[in-house]
């Protein structure tokens, strides 16, 4: 015959394992770095905006290089072409005008490039100064991901010591209780979404606090006959 103690009894091995259910829950959330994944997300996305800019920067420095070895050959050749105009060789007027007309194309070839040379200048400083932003974006990045890791394997050794403390727990009240309230228990669970039993509060069930009638307070109160139930809800009811 069951008595107070063991519906209370039961009522605790039900809480232990609803504890333990959401212990087991929130570990698998933990465990599977759910938490990480928005960060690491940004973390790919400021290393993957790096690696861009950092192409782009080699792009422009090995075309600037190109430009500037350009622009000297230019200039080489001006000195030549300027050094023969001035060297008073030059006598014929088919000759000096051609002479004139391949300065003329030389100093706008080399002005073409030195400009196009001065605009990619600019735009190697931009880019430079975008690259150490985004670098320092993704240190700031990968530290915050750093300290995170650290709470998740903190946290998941956490619940997992919390998970074995009330896996025991439940196996301790398991072996306590009577055989006729852990066979309630069983056949009840899962209908009852684990919640088989609650205390009476007041007059009241203590789940869907519906006002209880007198024969099943009393009922309740004289014990010894099996679980008495909710008429409404279907969940054992005991005093505390």
């Amino acid at each position: 015959m069951d008595s107070k103690p063991d519906y209370l009894l039961l009522y605790r091995y039900q809480e232990a394992r609803r504890r333990l259910a959401a212990c087991a829950d929130e570990l698998a959330g933990w465990e599977g770095k759910r938490v990480l994944a928005d960060l690491e997300k940004q973390v790919q996305t400021v290393q993957e905006a790096v690696a861009a800019i950092r192409t782009e920067c080699a792009r422009l420095k090995t075309e600037n290089r190109q430009l500037e070895g350009e622009c000297r050959d230019y200039e080489v050749q001006l000195r030549d072409l300027e050094a023969t105009l001035y060297s008073g060789k030059i006598a014929a007027p088919k000759e000096l005008e051609q002479l004139q007309r391949r300065i003329a194309e030389y100093q706008t070839a080399k002005a073409a490039r030195e400009e196009k040379l001065l605009d990619q200048l600019y735009m190697l400083e931009t880019k430079e100064r975008e690259l150490a932003e985004a670098q320092e974006q993704a240190g700031a990045l990968q530290s915050k991901l750093a300290a995170a890791a650290e709470e998740v394997a903190r946290r998941v050794n956490s619940l997992r010591k919390n998970c074995a403390e009330l896996q025991k727990e439940v196996e301790d009240l398991e072996r306590a209780l009577p055989e006729s309230l852990l066979g309630f228990y069983q056949r009840s669970a899962k209908a009852l979404k684990g919640i088989v039993v609650v205390p009476i509060k007041g007059k009241t069930c203590g789940f869907c606090h519906m006002i209880l009638p007198p024969a099943v307070l009393e009922q309740v109160k004289k014990g010894g006959t099996g679980v008495t139930l909710c008429e409404n809800c279907g969940r054992g009811l005991f005093e505390e």
